[in-house]
């Protein structure tokens, strides 16, 4: 039997060879090297006609000249069996393609560490009114005013899968009390406190940070609205780091305008859906100039340590791929 075929970017290989190399594995590489070529046991070949058995999909794979490359591989690889995606959704079309297929997908959470440094990041901001302080240096002014403190407020976290529990480790260790809020609870999660969907707007009022970290589903679609905001305590700080279309923004945008909430940290937004997904510029957008809004361009996980994770994620499920485990560590299902 022939060694299953593993097809990766060749940029992102020839980063990584060493590793590769070093894991030793009985597969073949298939590098595709641009939209015409493939590299195969060291020959030149259509990128159609690599036998395909399974595909890393790094950021080469998903964006630039050869994301159409590899759409059209997962589409019609005949023999295709496993896909490792880059990140923790399946929400996209392309992989829910992938698992309608009957290959199995696997995710990611390789940017928790990153995100969950973003979010105190911003909120640290906030609360120490960072942007005045610079502005009062600029003016070479020295202004002695009070800020928040993280130690002893409430936060909740809305989904506790790695990257909430990420988040909620590091907001405890600053003596933050934790509300977690999770369908499914294990029993392990780092918080102080679990509480199921359900109760989630009665518990909003004790929270001065709530974060959104859980998926977009239709039941959370817009779950942020005007009733969410107005129940959120006075004050307080929004933080998306999940999906824009958990957010109502117009409801958002009336309850800072009130001054009922405080700040939104959004990384999440119809800005950047408009031009990730459809090439739309939103240069009017309210969301660019709110001053009390921080708008960052879906790059909470851009940590640079995920280059390493993301591989020795890859590696280590590709050897488990090939002992014939199943299922595969953070596997996703339709």
């Amino acid at each position: 039997m022939d060694k299953p075929c593993v097809v990766i970017a060749k940029p992102a290989y020839d980063v990584w060879k060493p590793s590769f190399d070093a894991a030793n594995l009985p597969v073949r590489y298939a590098l595709i090297e641009s939209p015409e070529v493939a590299i195969l046991d060291g020959k030149e070949v259509a990128p159609a006609d690599v036998p395909a058995n399974a595909v890393w999909l790094t950021i080469e794979a998903l964006r630039g000249p050869l994301r159409r490359t590899f759409k059209h591989l997962l589409e019609t690889a005949p023999d295709l069996q496993w896909v490792q995606s880059l990140g923790a959704g399946t929400d996209i079309p392309l992989l829910q393609d992938v698992l309608k297929r009957g290959a199995r997908l696997t995710t990611a959470h390789v940017s928790s560490i990153s995100i969950a440094e973003f979010v105190m990041r911003t909120v640290l901001e906030r609360f120490h009114r960072s942007d005045e302080r610079r502005m009062s240096r600029a003016a070479k002014e020295y202004p002695r005013d009070d800020f928040r403190e993280i130690y002893r407020t409430t936060w909740l976290i809305y989904g506790m899968g790695a990257i909430g529990s990420c988040i909620a480790e590091r907001a405890r260790a600053f003596g933050a009390h934790v509300i977690g809020v999770r369908r499914n609870p294990t029993g392990n999660e780092p918080v102080d406190e679990m509480i199921a969907p359900s109760q989630v707007l009665d518990t909003l009022g004790r929270a001065d940070v709530v974060v959104f970290s859980m998926p977009s589903t239709p039941e959370t679609q817009n779950i942020a609205n005007a009733d969410f905001f107005a129940r959120m305590k006075p004050g307080s700080v929004f933080v998306n780091i999940a999906r824009a279309a958990l957010t109502d923004e117009a409801a958002l945008l009336a309850s800072l305008d009130s001054g009922h909430l405080d700040y939104a940290v959004l990384d999440v937004h119809s800005v950047e859906e408009a031009w990730l997904y459809r090439k739309e510029r939103m240069d009017d957008s309210p969301l660019w100039t709110h001053p009390k809004i921080m708008l960052s361009p879906h790059g909470a996980g851009h940590g640079d340590g995920r280059h390493v994770r993301i591989t020795e994620l890859f590696i280590d499920n590709l050897r488990r791929f090939l002992a014939g485990e199943n299922p595969l560590p953070d596997e996703a299902w339709l």
